[in-house]
């Protein structure tokens, strides 16, 4: 008697589409596929889709029946991410412990990245001390399995860091950066990337906490770094020489700054990264160069950035003003009235800035001897509102 021959197990037609990254053909075959009965993998397979091309929220659902089907700690992840992404936190933060539930004590390594997505949505809840919590428990774990000095220590520690400066905790958050990047250059070396980005996020702690001098040591590690993995010419160090410049103004340091304000205003000239971060790194220079006296040079600073905000950036006009009001004050006066010009349209609202444009168009319309026109301004200005004016025609920006 010939033994049944079982029959060959066919790989259904949306499978090779969907390994092959063919998202489009693989959608059409696999809703067809879901028309002729409802399965876990192919609910599995349009899921996949769903998140592959963008679509969360058309994921959610999928996700939804999937579990319903098979109720795995992945697909249980899987589906608390896209409600996380979504913001129904609170759904998300039941899904991760029913995630967790499902993991029990078989992988606890792999658990790690769940207590982490965990904490995260924690923070977001504002349930700080249970985030922290979890966020704990994930170096615990991953000390017990990997030891002390496991590199990938680094990223649970940055995820505590984090926690802490969402509660203000800057004192332990600065503490546990220091943690995170001593395990990555030990791990990778002194010069890893990565080490980068964890310095900046310590230097901006200490910077906080007024540590001035160990943040600025920490951004110049960031930069050489920096500087030797990705060259000397990248956007990412345009920006970490950006915040040396930004501490050391700060901190009146006005002669340490310019030449990191000229860097990065050097880098972005060369890769053009959008008009408003041009434009602000203008700014940063110019006013660095006016508290060095060196006002020529501010000024055509100033009157770059103008240009590439189409001259209707009423602080960059404010500032402008004041240094063409040096030499020219007749010069000025045209600038302090496109600022209040800007100030007043609608949308501008800034009382503070309003006020200084104000003392100070007064004081030149003064010095021009058109005391009537100045009266006008001081009487707005000393009424504690100062109301709208009609938008004065467009003042070109003298080149």
């Amino acid at each position: 008697m010939l033994a049944a021959v079982a029959p060959a197990q066919t790989t259904p037609a949306w499978q090779a589409p969907l390994d092959q990254r063919h998202w489009a053909e693989a959608e059409t075959l696999l809703k067809r596929a879901l028309a002729e009965g409802e399965t876990a993998p192919v609910l599995s397979g349009l899921a996949l889709v769903y998140r592959a091309t963008g679509r969360i929220q058309e994921a959610d659902p999928i996700l939804d029946r999937l579990i319903q089907l098979d109720e795995s700690a992945a697909n249980v992840e899987e589906l608390a991410r896209i409600k996380a992404g979504l913001g129904n936190l609170d759904r998300a933060e039941t899904l991760y412990k029913r995630a967790l539930e499902l993991r029990g004590d078989s992988d606890p390594v792999g658990s790690i990245a769940v207590h982490q997505r965990l904490s995260q949505v924690l923070v977001a809840e504002m349930k700080l001390p249970d985030a922290e919590k979890e966020a704990a428990l994930a170096i615990s774990i991953r000390t017990r399995a990997a030891g002390q000095k496991n590199g990938d220590l680094a990223d649970d520690y940055a995820v505590l860091a984090r926690i802490y400066e969402a509660e203000k905790n800057l004192e332990s958050a600065a503490r546990v950066w220091q943690t995170a990047a001593q395990l990555q250059a030990d791990a990778f070396g002194y010069d890893g990337i990565h080490l980068a980005e964890t310095l900046d996020s310590l230097a901006l702690c200490q910077y906080q906490l007024n540590s001035f001098d160990d943040a600025v040591a920490n951004l110049r590690r960031a930069l050489a770094i920096r500087e030797i993995n990705i060259g000397p010419s990248s956007a990412d160090v345009a920006h970490t020489a950006d915040r040396l410049g930004i501490i050391f103004f700060n901190t009146k340091r006005y002669a340490d700054a310019e030449p990191f304000y000229r860097r990065a205003l050097d880098i972005f000239m060369m890769l053009e990264p959008g008009d408003a971060i041009l434009a602000r790194s203008y700014d940063n220079l110019a006013v660095t160069e006016a508290m060095l006296e060196k006002y020529d040079e501010a000024e055509s600073l100033y009157r770059e950035s103008l240009k590439l905000r189409d001259g209707e950036d009423a602080m960059g006009l404010y500032n402008l003003a004041i240094l063409v009001a040096r030499r020219k004050p007749s010069e000025a006066e045209p600038l302090y009235a496109r600022a209040l010009a800007v100030l007043d349209a609608p949308g501008n609202a800034n009382a503070e800035l309003l006020k200084k444009v104000l003392t100070e168009y007064a004081s030149l319309l003064r010095d021009l001897k058109r005391p009537a026109e100045a009266l006008k301004l001081e009487a707005r200005l000393n009424s504690g509102k100062p109301s709208p004016q009609p938008k004065a025609p467009p003042v070109p920006a003298k080149q």
